[in-house]
């Protein structure tokens, strides 16, 4: 499930993590021989197409569909298991929903658990609740409100992705415009106290067979500097001066592109001691379960120079291609089910398992 209906950018965001998926795979013998995949392309207006393969021409020519028309070709096909590479808000929450009501499994997070960790001030208050260290924030739902938390602290909008809007605040002088852009994405913003640079964190979490958290792979540290302390858009993808994403494969991802300055770069495995691993792992382990996630889950933490660490946001999203994060972590570890694609396979047959059963008429009782 690819593409967004609300703008060019998440559009091309989606299609270009899913093709590099599709790269990883369509030469494997064992995802040819277990898999059959189909596309369903989802444009900025909201208009559907369905396509074998992700090529520019493909889409172009194929039909457009209104939404009714392309929701009963899905049900007609009775499909297996969908892969969501939507990664807009409807994205998270309705369309996954939608394959929910079709009764067509999702490969990870369901969409009730999308809506909460995309609301970062929620998510956090759900966090913290489960045990979870968290800055110190506040939720600000006007331009003109005056933020209780003491310089510096960070700007964000309460529901954006790729840190659209972010910024860090250091004085009364750079409020107005900070709040102004933060305003551009969304109703409400996140005020929270800056967490001193020491070093940004980020870890994956698996769940076993039993459906419980206990695989956490080796963590992937962001090489952030003194005078670039925080990643911010830029520093995730790379945009034209359009503002849209490049479709040049080596020009869109901007960590560790070989042009990349210092703090565009990331190490995996990082170094940690065991004081530091048990923490992280503590933290991940909780906020997943405490936020209902589901097959696996991505935390990034942030270190301050006293070695705490404290929960910046929970984004339990994976292109499933090799050069994504979580299965950049995976590789990492000398686990063969959780190297690619033999750990993308079993994501695939999990969901499938998950298929709801048939309707029983005599059942009475319960609401799920």
């Amino acid at each position: 499930l690819v593409g967004s209906p609300v703008s060019k950018y998440y559009s091309m965001v989606s299609t270009l993590y899913a093709r590099q998926m599709l790269q990883g795979v369509e030469n494997c013998e064992a995802t040819k021989a277990g898999f059959e995949f189909h596309f369903a392309v989802v444009l900025p207006g909201g208009s559907w197409c369905f396509t074998r393969d992700l090529d520019e021409a493909s889409i172009e020519a194929a039909a457009k569909l209104a939404h009714g028309v392309a929701i009963s070709e899905i049900a007609a096909q009775d499909f297996d298991a969908c892969v969501p590479h939507m990664f807009c808000w409807p994205g998270y929450t309705a369309y996954r929903a939608l394959m929910d009501l079709l009764r067509v499994p999702l490969v990870g997070n369901s969409p009730e658990c999308m809506g909460l960790i995309t609301d970062k001030v929620q998510a956090k208050a759900v966090a913290s609740a489960a045990g979870v260290p968290v800055p110190q924030g506040e939720l600000l739902s006007s331009p003109s409100q005056v933020p209780t938390v003491p310089f510096p602290f960070v700007l964000k909008p309460c529901r954006e992705d790729n840190s659209m809007g972010l910024a860090k605040v250091e004085c009364e002088a750079e409020l107005a415009p900070a709040m102004a852009e933060a305003f551009k994405f969304d109703s409400s913003v996140v005020c929270e106290r800056f967490i001193p640079l020491g070093r940004e964190i980020r870890v994956g979490v698996f769940e076993d067979e039993s459906g419980e958290p206990t695989i956490v792979l080796p963590g992937l540290e962001y090489l952030l500097t003194p005078e670039h302390p925080m990643r911010v858009s830029a520093d995730k993808i790379s945009v034209t001066s359009e503002g849209v994403p490049w479709d040049d494969p080596s020009k869109f991802l901007s960590t560790n592109r070989e042009d990349a300055p210092d703090y565009r770069r990331s190490i995996c495995p990082c170094p940690m001691d065991e004081a530091l691993t048990a923490k992280i792992r503590d933290a991940a382990t909780k906020a997943h379960k405490a936020l209902r996630c589901r097959d696996f889950s991505i935390f990034d933490f942030r270190v301050d120079p006293q070695g705490e660490v404290y929960m910046l946001e929970c984004q339990p999203v994976c292109s499933f291609a090799r050069q994504s994060p979580l299965m950049a972590m995976a590789s990492k570890t000398d686990t063969p089910s959780l190297q690619h694609p033999t750990l993308y396979h079993a994501m695939m047959r999990r969901a499938a398992a998950r298929r709801p059963a048939p309707y029983d008429a005599d059942r009475i009782l319960g609401m799920k």
